[in-house]
């Protein structure tokens, strides 16, 4: 029970979706295949399963940009180099999956944890509820030693951004009295 005075506010395990085994994404992608005839390639199914951690929806969606907009041929193979540019293009599109997790870095809890992370600092005096939060979202997980590290590769490059564009759109702007407005310098 959490230290509340409701008596429905009782601490319980959380509910967390597993993501996808390696075997999982090429019996997915193996569907796909079967339905049309495209072909994934091993190295492009290992290559979709190491950017996403087989984190469900970054597994269909890699799979759909690879198939309905960057091969629609269904005699060309989905190869890692398609993979790797279906990424680049979820990661600039920032689609409503990875912008709520922009959003969620506008957390506290969230962002207490994960700029910290991403700056090599120590996460030493983190309630345990703040990290399993992180952990729940999918934002985090557990490495092989026990410690916290973000989830996948592509989550990875889209934190960091995420978090500067908080921080930049939180700035005013800024007018020096050394330039006019033309921006020539100005002596005085």
């Amino acid at each position: 029970r959490l230290n509340t005075s409701s008596p429905f506010n009782i601490k319980a395990e959380s509910l967390t979706l597993s993501n996808f085994t390696l075997r999982e994404v090429e019996e997915l992608y193996l569907q796909h295949t079967q339905a049309t005839g495209q072909v994934f390639t091993p190295e492009a199914i290992q290559q979709a399963f190491y950017l996403t951690d087989g984190q469900p929806w970054l597994v269909n969606a890699l799979a759909r940009q690879a198939t309905q907009f960057l091969v629609k041929d269904i005699t060309q193979p989905i190869t890692v180099e398609v993979i790797n540019r279906a990424e680049e293009i979820l990661i600039q599109r920032q689609d409503t999956h990875l912008d709520s997790l922009a959003e969620r870095l506008r957390e506290d809890r969230v962002r207490d944890i994960i700029q910290p992370m991403l700056a090599g600092e120590d996460l030493a005096n983190t309630p345990e509820d703040n990290l399993r939060y992180v952990l729940d979202l999918g934002l985090c997980r557990r490495d092989r030693g026990g410690g916290l590290e973000i989830a996948n590769p592509i989550y990875r490059e889209i934190l960091p951004k995420a978090l500067a564009s908080v921080a930049i759109a939180s700035l005013t702007s800024v007018e020096p009295n050394w330039l006019n407005p033309d921006g020539t310098l100005n002596p005085q």
